[in-house]
């Protein structure tokens, strides 16, 4: 059996013959089942705002946001209107880059996140990204447990998305892989 290694509260098991650490079954209902988690993606569109060849995401955005607020388990998102694209097009980016759009929200669980992402028409537009968007290097999204009264800010989501790109996950900052959500039979 591989031997564990403890990271805060978290005892983790190493998987042979791997240098990152995996949660223990343990942690992972725990990551899963006791806290809100946030979340942030980031992509960057093939096209500025506008172009035609990026209109299929760009006119659906208010849409599955609108399906996220009243998915079981939303519990808030990112709609800071000083930071959206001109023209009344509706998702965050960063100025002055049009063409990184982000998104921030927190949920009550990962498995409600999941089900969200991927059951929801949001998995439809999700299967499309390549039309819509550029190659990212390194992950484009993290999760992170979240147990604030605030929200949390872009610069937490950056600086969480930087670590799970420079250290791989850890329970401050992972992807669905490392909760290991399994998919609803």
């Amino acid at each position: 059996m591989a031997p564990a290694v403890g990271i805060g509260n978290f005892r983790m098991g190493l998987i042979a013959g791997m240098q990152k650490p995996v949660p223990s079954t343990t942690e992972r209902r725990h990551m899963t089942a006791t806290a809100q988690v946030a979340h942030m993606n980031v992509a960057r569109l093939r096209f500025p705002p506008g172009d035609p060849r990026v209109a299929g995401f760009i006119d659906n955005v208010a849409r599955v946001n609108a399906v996220a607020e009243r998915s079981p388990g939303y519990v808030w998102r990112l709609s800071d209107e000083s930071s959206a694209v001109g023209n009344g097009i509706t998702f965050q980016a960063v100025d002055p880059d049009p063409c990184l759009a982000i998104s921030l929200s927190v949920w009550d669980s990962v498995e409600s996140l999941w089900h969200f992402v991927n059951k929801t028409v949001h998995g439809g537009f999700l299967k499309r990204r390549v039309e819509w968007f550029a190659p990212w290097t390194g992950p484009n999204y993290v999760i992170w447990p979240h147990a604030g009264s605030t929200p949390p800010t872009l610069s937490e989501g950056w600086t969480r998305l930087r670590r799970l790109a420079d250290h791989g996950a850890m329970p401050e900052a992972y992807d669905f892989k490392y909760a290991k959500v399994v998919p609803e039979a």
